[in-house]
């Protein structure tokens, strides 16, 4: 994985790592006989929620959704082989074995096709909430996350009543470093809504710890400490998985992911979150190429498909490589029918670094964007801080799209991901940098679930709240009309109005000077012919 930060990753590590799994190898198991499960009975492999996921979506339980067969792993065992991983859904186990001499034997293994060798990277054969719009008062004070909520109108589905309740998110990373303790977490765990959490590289259930990455990404989805920092899908379920060490680069990392991912499938998620990325690893003959990045060749990429094919709504990050030499996404964000999110700062502008596409076969890629560039996140001791990467700006959309989901459950996972990019700002042209462009999940609300009672005038972002000598908002007019903007302080005493030229079909922005202004909430408005909003915001 390339952690979407500066990681600096030590030698002693990486030799660390290739001594507990010095030699590892996949196998490709030929079959599912005998394993005592049955497809017309999903019941005894699949919970209730997964299964009720897949007849929601008119999805067909298959041989991929049944367990691998147990004899098949227990006789691997008995020949002394540690199992370090499995995947039902491409149906392999990878062992690690220091017995070269018992590779021979597992070749001809009669339900083993074919077996890789990591460290060579060669193949060997063988009830709805109310919908009366909200339009002055937030039901969250976002703080210091309100621009990367409002520059999507996120804060409209909140008002709306739509903030995650009853839907469940994996999310899948290198480590979730005091998550546990943290208090803009401790309403998940007091309100039962950490679901499960498994380390699939140590095998047990402990992954408060590792690394940084996974409470950074966490916090913009799960994040509540109101006036503070609200993330984007708080009042949802969650499952924390560790996939990834973020000390080494190899590629039996994808084989934890697609087991996590699986298990995720298995307990009914609805969203996976996941901002690691492939392609590049320490031992360089098991690199990508350009061309391996078309969703059918990284194990991780076709996992994510496929996960998708099971009804999941699968949101990852692009990659940060926009200024690197390769340039380009990294898998799994090559993946067929998933959403990759690029990275905007808060005036909308592409992140340099925001890896570009398109994916290898001409797909558009990324496919939406939010804010990645100092987007803001908590610390592993709770500070609210902020941090860059497309790591950021895909779990800031995946909480997004949840609550989208949520206010659209006879949806299936792809008709939310077309509706996301048919209310986003390129939908009519969309490119290789930013995709279909910025998701306006209060206007895809509005068209899908309100009847579409919204003005066609948009009030699009409001940028540096609080802010210090001047105010910057845009505005998107619908007509050629005067747009009335007023500042009054907290008594209602209008201490600023102007009355500004608006063209039709344009996007206004306005700087007003407010160095003459002290410290304190003031309340702005803008008054169209067709709408009104107002918002609080705050001078230091």
């Amino acid at each position: 994985m390339r952690l979407f930060f500066s990681t600096i990753i030590l030698l002693s590590n990486i030799l660390a790592f290739t001594q507990v799994y010095p030699g590892m190898y996949r196998l490709h198991l030929s079959d599912k006989n005998n394993n005592g499960y049955n497809i017309d009975n999903p019941g005894q492999f699949l919970t209730q929620r997964a299964i009720t996921r897949r007849i929601n979506q008119n999805i067909a339980i298959t041989q991929s959704d049944l367990p691998i067969t147990k004899t098949y792993t227990d006789s691997l065992q008995k020949l002394g082989c540690e199992i370090i991983a499995k995947s039902k859904w491409f149906n392999t186990v990878v062992i690690a074995t220091t017995d070269t001499a018992l590779i021979d034997t597992i070749q001809n293994l009669s339900f083993v096709d074919t077996l890789e060798r990591f460290t060579e990277g060669n193949k060997i054969q063988t009830s709805k909430p109310d919908k009366n719009i909200q339009s002055t008062e937030d039901y969250y004070d976002y703080g210091n996350a309100y621009n990367q909520i409002h520059i999507h109108n996120g804060e409209i589905m909140h008002n709306n009543g739509y903030r995650g309740q009853g839907m469940r998110i994996a999310v899948i990373d290198a480590g979730f470093t005091g998550a546990d303790q943290i208090q803009g977490f401790q309403h998940i765990f007091s309100d039962n809504r950490l679901i499960a959490t498994y380390d699939f590289i140590n095998r047990n259930s402990n992954v408060f710890g590792f690394h940084s990455h996974g409470t950074n990404v966490l916090s913009c989805i799960a994040s509540y400490l109101p006036g503070e920092f609200v993330g984007t899908a708080p009042e949802a379920e969650f499952l924390l998985l560790r996939s990834e060490n973020g000390s080494s680069e190899y590629e039996i990392e994808e084989d934890f992911w697609v087991a996590a991912a699986e298990f995720a499938d298995s307990l009914g998620v609805d969203v996976i979150s996941s901002s690691l990325g492939y392609n590049t690893f320490n031992d360089s003959r098991q690199n990508y190429t350009y061309q391996d990045m078309d969703g059918k060749t990284a194990m991780i990429s076709k996992a994510a498909t496929i996960a998708s094919e099971k009804g999941i709504l699968v949101v990852v990050s692009a990659g940060n490589a926009g200024n690197d030499s390769w340039h380009y996404i990294t898998a799994p964000a090559d993946a067929d029918s998933i959403i990759t999110v690029g990275a905007i700062s808060s005036s909308l502008d592409i992140a340099s670094f925001s890896s570009r596409g398109p994916s290898s076969d001409g797909r558009i890629k990324p496919d939406i964007v939010a804010k990645g560039l100092a987007a803001t996140v908590l610390s592993t001791t709770g500070d609210i801080t902020t941090n860059s990467g497309t790591s950021f700006s895909a779990p800031i959309a995946a909480g997004l799209a949840t609550c989208l989901w949520q206010a659209n459950p006879e949806k299936n996972n792809i008709e939310i991901i077309n509706l996301i990019k048919e209310y986003s700002s390129q939908y009519e042209q969309p490119d290789n940098i930013k995709g279909y462009g910025i998701p306006d999940f209060g206007e895809a609300l509005s068209v899908s679930v309100l009847g579409g009672n919204i003005s066609k005038d948009k009030f699009l972002y409001l940028s540096e709240n609080p802010f210090n000598d001047k105010i910057k908002f845009s505005f998107y007019s619908s007509a050629y009309q005067d747009v009335y903007v007023t500042i009054s302080d907290i008594t209602g005493k209008i201490i600023y109005s102007q009355t500004y030229k608006a063209f039709k079909q344009s996007k206004q922005d306005f700087n007003i000077n407010a160095n003459n202004l002290n410290a304190g909430v003031y309340i702005i408005k803008i008054v169209s012919d067709q709408s009104k909003f107002d918002y609080k915001i705050m001078k230091l």
